[in-house]
């Protein structure tokens, strides 16, 4: 995956939970053991999951951005320090990137397949060869290592899921699980988009599951975990890693 169609996947890949959040109204019945959300309105359950989510400090996120182009997927664990471990899947399945980051440093594994989808000709081979399936460290001031570390910015996807956009039409669901936990569900509607999300109904009111479609048929889904959990980045041996400049 090129540098620009890295930025451009994580834009997809949070652009459409936009349209998850939020306004509008709705009726719920409590239960005791949990914390009351499911008796509120759409809209407080709204507020209280952009409250949550803009508190929190790390998560881990698993997640599929569809475009034209093809899927994206993503499985990330990322926190407000700039630590992040996890892989990236480009469009059409042409391999992986693993991602080990620590504050400014990148360490990143890109397959075989992927090398020979985006390096050109034979230079793929020579690529091959030279990196012998190690990682290519370097820093988020190199371009390429830049653009896919941006898919481990907390803070991007923090503004992304704590947007509240204007006119949207919210109709509260039924209860519901995701991944075990308890959770209420909330389908939103605006200017031909649509989603659903559901809401945590224990403890914090995280956003614990998005599903969105825009009209131009770009659709994501994500679920998120693991709040507040530390990610300790681990970086290669030495040996298993090669320097970026030595590739240019």
């Amino acid at each position: 995956m090129s540098a620009p169609r890295a930025a451009a996947a994580r834009r997809a890949a949070a652009g459409t939970v936009c349209l998850l959040l939020f306004a509008g109204a709705g009726v719920g019945t409590a239960r005791a053991d949990d914390n009351g959300l499911a008796d509120k309105s759409a809209q407080a359950i709204a507020d209280a999951a952009r409250e949550a989510m803009s508190e929190v400090t790390s998560m881990h996120m698993v997640a599929k951005a569809t475009e034209k182009s093809g899927t994206t997927a993503l499985d990330l664990r990322f926190d407000e320090q700039g630590n992040c471990v996890g892989s990236v899947t480009p469009p059409g399945d042409a391999g992986r990137a693993d991602i080990i980051k620590r504050g400014d440093d990148v360490w990143m594994k890109l397959d075989d397949d992927l090398l020979r989808a985006h390096v050109p000709g034979g230079a793929a081979d020579d690529a091959i060869a030279l990196i012998d399936g190690r990682y290519v460290h370097g820093t988020t001031s190199s371009l390429l290592l830049r653009d896919f570390a941006e898919f481990c910015d907390l803070d991007f996807y923090k503004e992304e899921l704590t947007s509240k956009p204007a006119s949207e039409q919210l109709v509260k669901g039924a209860r519901t699980t995701v991944d075990g936990r308890p959770a209420i569900t909330v389908n939103s509607r605006h200017d031909g988009e649509t989603g659903t999300f559901q809401v945590s109904t224990e403890d914090e009111p995280y956003l614990l599951r998005i599903q969105g479609a825009e009209a131009s048929g770009d659709r994501v889904e994500a679920t998120f975990s693991d709040f507040g959990e530390a990610v300790v980045p681990k970086p290669p041996a030495p040996d298993d890693s090669v320097d970026l400049s030595q590739l240019q």
